[in-house]
This record gives C-alpha cells, structure tokens and sequence, in this order.
C-alpha cells in the first residue's frame, strides 16, 4: 500500500491543498494517510478515523474528508492518477430561498443496502426544516454515494426548488480534477434524458461545459483517468448534472440537481432525494459500466432484459394496416424468420378506434377484434401479438377525455392543458393523463388489465416520455409535476399489464426504464429505408447506441426504432441499418411489406437473427463524436467452449484460449466521402505479436493477415464487418455468411484432430437455408482430395490464396461437418 499512499498524498498536495483554505490541518490529513492506507489494503474495509474536527471513511480505493462544520467534503481515488474532488457542498432551495447544512455532528455507523457494505458519515442539521445528508464509502468498491431527506417538522408547507446533492464552484474554493488538466475531459452524456452522446477529447479546447441528464463520465487520456458521475435513480425529479473545466486549471464547477418547481412539501412530511454515484478508476469503459450495475442494484425492479424479435407494421402499412395484412405478414416472417427467434407481430398506430389516442379498443379494420387476432397469430405461427399504444396521450376526439377531463394536466387556470396537435387525420388536439391522479393511474392499470386479457403481450409505449416530461417542463414548468407524473404513469403500466408481457418504451428516461421496462431506445425514429441517401437518422441513432453502450442488459434491453430495409434503399444504407441495430446487442425490430420483399433483403435480414449478442463496446468513443469502431468478443455460444468432437481433438489452444474465440468490429463511414479507419489490435485485447486472419462479412472477403493494426478504407456512408481471429498455424475457421458476429449463433461444436488432421464442427440455422463457412488453410497443410472424388474428400472450394469455402445446405436444423486435411512436405 505504500505506492498508493504516496499517490493519495500526491493528489491532495496538487488539489485539496491547493483549493482549501485549512492548510494547517490538510497537512495532519497527510499525515495520517499513510498509517491508515495499509489497515485498509490489507482489510479491504472501509475504516474511519478523525482528523481533528473532521471525520474521514477511507478504504484501499477512495478517501473521504467530511467537515461538520459546513458540511463540506473532499474526496480522492487513489487508483486514479489526480482524480479528486474539493470542497463540495450541498444546497437546498425552499420558499425561494437557497439553504447549505447548518454545523452539525457527523455519525459514522456501518450499513448493508442493495449495492453491499461499508460505512456511512450521516449528519442532520436544521430543527423546523431538517436536512438529513448521507455518505457511503463500501467495501471493496471505489464508489462514493450521496444521499439526503428533507423533513418539514414545521406547521408551514414548504414550497421546494433546486436540490444540490454536489454543490461545487471555484467561486467557494471547489475544484475538481480528473487526470491531468493539460486538456479538458472527454465525457459521456444525455443530451436529453433518453438520448446519449459523447464528447471527444479535444486538443486545444480551453474550456468545456457538461451538461447531462443522469450520468456524466469524464475521462482524461494522459494520463488514462475516468470518473463517473451520476444519479442512480430518478423517482422524484428529472436528475441533472453540470461541470466546467478549463485547460490548466481543472475544473470549476460541478452539480448534481433536481428541479422540484415548487414542489409542496406539507407539514410532517418527508422527502427523500434520489442518489447520487461517484466512482473514479483507470478505463472510462470500466467506470461506466460499473455504473450502470450501480443502477441496477439500485433499481425499483429486477432487471428485465431479455432480447426479442419481432415485426412491425408501420413502415410496412402505415395507418392502411388491416387484419389480413396482419396475418399475410405473420405468414412470411413464419416461413422465413420463426426457426431464427422470430417471436412477435406488432400492430403500431392504426389498429385503435378513430385512429387516435384515448380509446384503446380495435377498429373496423379488425373485426374480429384482438382475442381472436392474438388466437389466430398463436395457433397458427406460434406468434405473440404486441401492440403499440400511447396510454398518457388523449385525444379531444376520445370518448375518455369528453367523459373525464378532470383525468388531465391542467394549465394555471386548472384547464386540460394542450400538448399537441395530433399528426394523423383527424388531426385533433392531444391532453395528457395525470397519472398522478389515482383515478387516472387506476384508468391506465384496467387498459392494460384488459388488453393482456384480450392476448396482447407486448407493448411498444409511445408518446409518453416528451409530453409528461421534459416537453411540459421547457412549455411551462409551474403547470405540472412532469417527471413524477411520468413516473407515475410507467408504473400503472407495469401494474396493469402484470409481469408477464413484454414492455418496449420510447424515449423514456434510462433511470426511469431501468426495472420497468424490458426494453427501450432513445434515438430517433429511423424512418423510412432510402430517403434520398439521408442517413441523418442512422447517425443519430449510431451516436446514441454507441455512447449508451453500458446500458444494454445492465438496466433493459435496448432497440432502435422498428427498422425498414425496403428495396428503395442501396445495399450500403440496408448494410449500415442492420449493423447498428445487430452489433449494438438490441432486440430485433423488422418494419416491411414481407410479401413483397426479395430473398436478398430477407437473406440479410436472416443475418441478424437471433437475438441477443455479446456486449458491444465503442473502442473510439472518447475521440470522435461519432463512434466508428464497435467491438465485440466472442467465446463461443453463451460464453462456453465447444467440446472436442473426436479422441484425441484439441478443446482448448496452446494458452489455454477456446478454440472458437475470435473478435468483431463493426466499422462504419457515416460520412459522404471515403474515410481510413485504423483498427489497432492493442484495443481489441491481443498481445503485440499477434498474427490474424480478417474476414470482412458483407462483401465475404478476406482481407489477409495482419500484425498490430489494420488499416480500412471505407466507402462513403457504408459499413464493414470483420471477424479476427488468431492464426493457430493449421487450418481453422475464419468466417461465416450466417450471421453478422460469424460463429457466436451458429456455431455449436468446434474440433481440431490431431491425429486425422480433421477440423470438425456442427452448425444450426433453420432448414432450407444455405450458408459458407470460410476456412484458413496455412502454407503446411493442404486440403484432402481422393480421386475420383469420394465421400472422403475435404467438401471445399477453393476461393484463392489460402481460403477455402465450406458450401452447406440445412436439411435440418443443425449440421454436422468434418473436412480432412493433409500435411504438406517440408
């Protein structure tokens, strides 16, 4: 613990020394940090100790210094390299006044919650309004977590503002630090609270300001430092987050608040503020998904996650949708995507009377009504039935607003409050249910009850994450309790559909998605396939998949917007459509006219089936905007090795490395014109000597064997996917045209024989497909070939060079295959 020790001092000299004004006792803080560095390496607890009036909660990975006095707090990581925190603070607003924690004796006492544990310093302050803050330093984990309650002991109601649970500005002697601060952070955000973006390191940016809804990690590259920063729930107010750096300096501001737009808070009540999360360490991709775990400890729910596929009829019909359409659709994806993990036919807009929102029963285009729909789609093709519906969107037209008016938002009149102008005839104008009224939650509860009884068990929520959040807050923040209302209304939701069906939103919040939902996206609608060549769409939703990356699985499934890949668009739009929403590891989402679609298109939509990859993760996210270069490792199925098929075959490699490990890289042009893209195989985890063979999947090529790096040039707006596998110095597999990840799905069982020089495997697709497998034969081994040609014979076709080509037809499902070789003379 020595070495940490002296970084940990290293760290307070260049910041918390520098920023404080209690000089004299920062150097008592120093030291004692050597003596108790090692106690808490060698415990791997957290410990506390006093330093004169202060209390410090320190373990192996972060120190904490709590001043009583003002309630002010230092911390540092110590495995970060001048990653630390000064002086931050708490504020409160209330009757429109802003209020810090009075002085007050801090208690240190263990805890266990959900996420582990350790200790935490609790210090109350206050007698009519009383502040209740919480600070958590766990066990073995380099986590800091803040918490507060606010209680109105007085006899008057209090009207809340902003909540600061970090309160930091250089003005009061705060900075913070993350690295160096030669160059501003990079940094992952939410440009709004369900759209993610990154911020690239910018050389020679001066100065930056965040801004995020919920998380923002800040990374530094020199040297490598990341700190993530976020709140871990959402449930009472929309979670903001800002910072400021500046180059040199560091930075100057930081915030983590909630707007409660003059919340009441009556006499005797409580209000428990959602938590706040800092975690520091080496890998920013490490500290977000670290993160994102955090989250899910700390989720209303347990995680729903499980990947689905499915069709939709919305870019395939529009509101021409139709029972018979429904069921024609069901027949195709039936014959050519069930056996793939094919699952659900959704009805979007369109099947609901009127063709608007508030009254969710079928129209005439449904005569038989759903029951029976979601009977037939099941006995038939073995189909759930999903539905797309916006609960919280009423139209002036519905029977439910001309009944209960009272159900919606008001303005500050105390009138149902416009949201919107519906976009589809007959245009009519659009309240929203405030679901914070029990009689309007009890509403949305018996939809759902009587939809699930009708067969629906899915649905695709829309229209409720704009209007009942940020949309009315930006309109006018003092007509509606917005984010509660939201809140409110996914949990009526949950409630009446029960546990069972499938629920998709659009555009929520992740924290309020995480446990409710079982899937979610938050870019753009991908709207139609070749719209002109505009792939303005494709790139916003790539920028979102790609900084949310630690999201997927961690908090719900994700999903890009239902996808057409319609003839109108060229081969390298469909290409770029079907990677983003393959290699992003999102549920599946098919939006076409399947009757009518050609075998190329449905081949390619086959690709991407089924459901459910590895995790992917942007190796560029921190230095383009854009992120081009998405990786994913694969082990084999499900993370397992294959067994050996034979006596005598190989289950593992010479280190000891499954035989069926490889990586992906999804790489991608978004631009109009040519680009390089450097695949550098540090980044991918292979040593520095590493010989591979790389197979590009699209355009089936073999793009030879390369050491360290890989230069690509890639059309404009297009897209290459490249499979890397380690040369093992005999034949082996370096490809399949079967799906886009080449093996992970299809590949069952791998084996090479030492002794009959046989490489062996089973496959398993759905019957009637055809597909190639690519093999790497090296310059010591041949192919064997009887002749006349026998049953002995290598089932191979040479392509050139040292690839060859298994050519197999699925009789059935799974395939079984041997090819033999031979030993070249030396």
């Amino acid at each position: 613990m020595k070495a940490l020790s002296v970084n940990l001092i290293v760290l307070l000299s260049h910041l918390i020394l520098k920023t404080s004004a209690h000089s004299a006792e920062n150097g008592n803080l120093l030291q004692s940090v050597h003596d108790i560095a090692s106690q808490a390496g060698a415990s791997g607890k957290a410990i506390t100790r006093p330093d004169g009036t202060n209390t410090l909660l320190f373990n192996q990975f972060v120190f904490l210094r709590i001043n009583p006095t003002n309630g002010f707090w230092d911390a540092a990581w110590l495995r970060a390299a001048e990653t630390a925190i000064s002086h931050a603070g708490f504020a409160l607003e209330w009757n429109g006044k802003i209020f810090g924690l009075e002085p007050a004796t801090i208690e240190v006492r263990p805890f266990t919650n959900q996420f582990g544990t350790g200790l935490e310093a609790r210090q109350i302050s206050g007698e009519s309004v009383e502040i209740e803050r919480i600070l958590r330093i766990y066990d073995g984990k380099a986590a800091l977590i803040l918490s507060a309650k606010i209680h109105n002991r007085s006899a008057a109601e209090l009207s809340l503002g902003v909540a600061r649970l970090v309160h930091l500005f250089k003005e009061n002697g705060g900075g913070w630090q993350v690295g160096q601060t030669a160059e501003t952070p990079a940094a992952v955000h939410a440009v709004s609270s369900a759209h993610w973006a990154s911020t690239p390191w910018q050389p020679g940016k001066t100065e930056e300001t965040y801004t995020s809804a919920g998380l923002l990690a800040l990374a530094s590259r020199k040297p490598p430092a990341a700190l993530a920063f976020g709140f871990l729930t959402a449930r009472e107010a929309r979670p903001d987050l800002s910072a400021k750096s500046h180059a040199g300096e560091g930075g100057t501001m930081l915030l983590a608040h909630q707007p409660f737009l003059e919340r009441k808070l009556a006499p005797g009540e409580t209000l428990e503020f959602d938590s706040v999360y800092l975690c520091a360490g080496t890998d920013p991709f490490e500290a977000l998904e670290k993160y994102g775990e955090a989250v899910a400890a700390f989720a209303p729910a347990p995680i729903r996650n499980r990947p689905t596929a499915l069709w939709c009829s919305w870019y395939a019909h529009r509101m021409s949708m139709s029972e018979d359409l429904v069921l024609a659709n069901a027949a195709v994806a039936a014959l050519h995507f069930k056996p793939l993990g094919f699952e659900i036919i959704q009805l979007d807009h369109g099947w609901e009377r009127g063709d608007v929102t508030g009254d969710w029963t079928p129209n005439e285009r449904f005569p038989h009504g759903l029951k029976w729909l979601a009977d037939e789609l099941k006995s038939r093709y073995g189909f759930r039935l999903g539905l797309w519906i916006a609960p919280t969107d009423v139209a002036e037209t519905s029977d439910t607003f001309k009944q209960h008016p009272d159900w919606m938002l008001k303005d500050q009149a105390g009138h149902p409050l416009v949201n919107w102008r519906w976009y589809w005839k007959p245009n009519p104008n659009c309240y929203e249910l405030d679901a914070s009224d029990p009689a309007a939650a009890k509403h949305i509860e018996t939809v759902f009850r009587q939809l699930t009884a009708d067969g629906a068990d899915y649905f695709k929520i829309d229209f409720i994450a704009a209007s009942a959040g940020e949309q009315f807050f930006q309109a006018d923040p003092k007509v509606t309790r917005g984010w509660g209302v939201l809140r409110k209304g996914m949990e009526a939701i949950r409630r009446g559909a029960g546990t069972k069906p499938t629920i998709r939103y659009c555009q929520t919040p992740s924290l309020l998605s995480a446990g409710l939902a079982d899937s979610a996206y938050g870019g753009g609608d991908t709207l139609d396939a070749g719209l002109n060549g505009d792939i303005t769409v494709l790139r916003e939703n790539a920028q979102h998949l790609a900084a949310s990356y630690w999201a997927n699985e961690r908090l719900y499934r994700r999903k890009v917007c239902d996808l057409s890949v319609r003839m109108q668009a060229d081969v390298e739009e469909v290409r770029m459509r079907l990677a983003i929403m393959t290699l992003a590891g999102c549920s599946i989402s098919f939006s076409d006219e399947l009757q009518y679609l050609p075998a190329s298109r449905i081949r390619m939509m086959q690709a991407c089936l089924p459901p459910g990859n590895p995790p992917m993760k942007p190796l560029d996210l921190f230095d383009r905007a854009l992120p081009s270069l998405w990786h994913i490792h694969c082990t084999g199925r499900d993370g397992t090795s294959p067994s050996p098929l034979s006596e005598g075959g190989e289950g593992r490699g010479a280190e000891g490395r499954s035989l069926d490990e490889w990586d992906v890289v999804g790489v991608f042009n978004f631009e109009h014109k040519a680009e390089e893209r450097l695949i550098d195989f540090a980044a991918l985890g292979l040593p520095a000597d590493t010989e591979a063979a790389v197979f590009e999947f699209w355009e089936e090529k073999f793009l030879g064997v390369h050491r360290e790096k890989l230069s690509l040039m890639l059309p404009p707006q297009s897209s290459r996917i490249l499979s890397v596998r380690r040369l093992i110095n005999r034949p082996q597999l370096i490809g399949t045209d079967m799906h886009l990840l080449q093996g992970f799905h299809e590949l069952k069982r791998l084996g090479w024989n030492e002794k009959t020089l046989t490489l062996a495997g089973e496959f398993e697709r759905m019957a009637g497909l055809t597909g190639k497998a690519f093999i790497y034969v090296p310059t010591n081994y041949t192919a064997h070939f009887d002749f006349p040609l026998g049953t002995n014979s290598a089932h191979l076709t040479h392509l050139s060079g040292r690839v060859w080509a298994h050519e197999i037809k699925f009789a059935s499902p799974r395939l079984a295959w041997s090819l033999p070789f031979d030993k070249s003379p030396k």
